[in-house]
């Protein structure tokens, strides 16, 4: 079987996040871009459809599917990533999707370079790919991690995610070989943050400010203020949204 492994970004690809204004006055106050442990970040759903893929029709589990399901539990609890949307132009789905009841919030419009330009990462390294959507999962993908972390249902397709991800495992300090087991162990077993916080230049990272289409004009003019109050550079990076609501 040719295994299909999620594909690199370009650096001139276009990438959105669609955020609400709780995460919009965090991202202005704390001047950081959240890793989250992909464990919660990352949809359930991404689990259970890749061991039933593996499962297939089978009534009985296969004898490996509980170590599987460790092993992608393991390495999603010590996986950061931060998602965001891979298309040339805002997706009516997408505001809907990922904005909460009051509908109030921004799709901050950069692009994969300006991205990794914008972070100070501190010595981490980190990875960008794009989620790759389908229906079935190889057994023998369980040893790429890559695969297992940027796969999704192709149900979630209208989504186009990339994810940029950094790797927790990095906490481990180098030790001998012979004591890796125990260090590793020690490491799994131990409580993890639930998200890496990294410094972001905001006027590196935002291309455009886009304001949500279910705004009142009232509500878009706030917005609007609180940037401006809080990031003064920014204020010629505003666009309204080209959807009619």
């Amino acid at each position: 079987m040719k295994f299909n492994v999620p594909n690199a970004p370009q650096d001139s690809d276009i990438i959105w996040r669609y955020i609400g204004l709780d995460k919009l006055i965090d991202l202005l106050i704390s001047g950081t871009i959240k890793f989250t442990q992909a464990s919660i970040a990352a949809d359930k759903n991404e689990i259970s459809w890749i061991l039933q893929s593996i499962q297939g029709n089978q009534k009985e589990k296969i004898p490996y599917y509980d170590n599987a399901k460790f092993f992608i539990d393991s390495l999603r609890s010590s996986t950061y990533i931060s998602c965001w949307t891979k298309k040339d132009n805002e997706s009516r789905s997408l505001w809907a999707n990922y904005l909460d009841s009051t509908k109030q919030g921004v799709a901050i419009k950069s692009t994969v370079g300006d991205f990794v330009k914008s972070i100070d990462w501190n010595g981490h390294s980190f990875t960008k790919h794009i989620v790759n959507y389908r229906d079935e999962f190889d057994q023998e993908e369980l040893q790429i991690n890559t695969t297992i972390i940027n796969t999704k249902s192709s149900a979630y397709f209208e989504e186009s995610e990339l994810r940029f991800t950094v790797s927790g495992l990095e906490t481990i300090p180098l030790v001998d070989p012979n004591e890796f087991d125990k260090v590793f162990n020690q490491y799994k077993n131990s409580e993890k943050p639930k998200t890496l916080d990294f410094d972001v230049d905001l006027e590196i990272l935002i291309n455009e400010i886009m304001i949500s289409p279910f705004c009142s004009n009232w509500q878009g003019r706030n917005i609007k203020q609180l940037i401006i109050d809080y990031r003064p550079d920014l204020k010629e990076r505003f666009t309204y949204s080209r959807i009619n609501e």
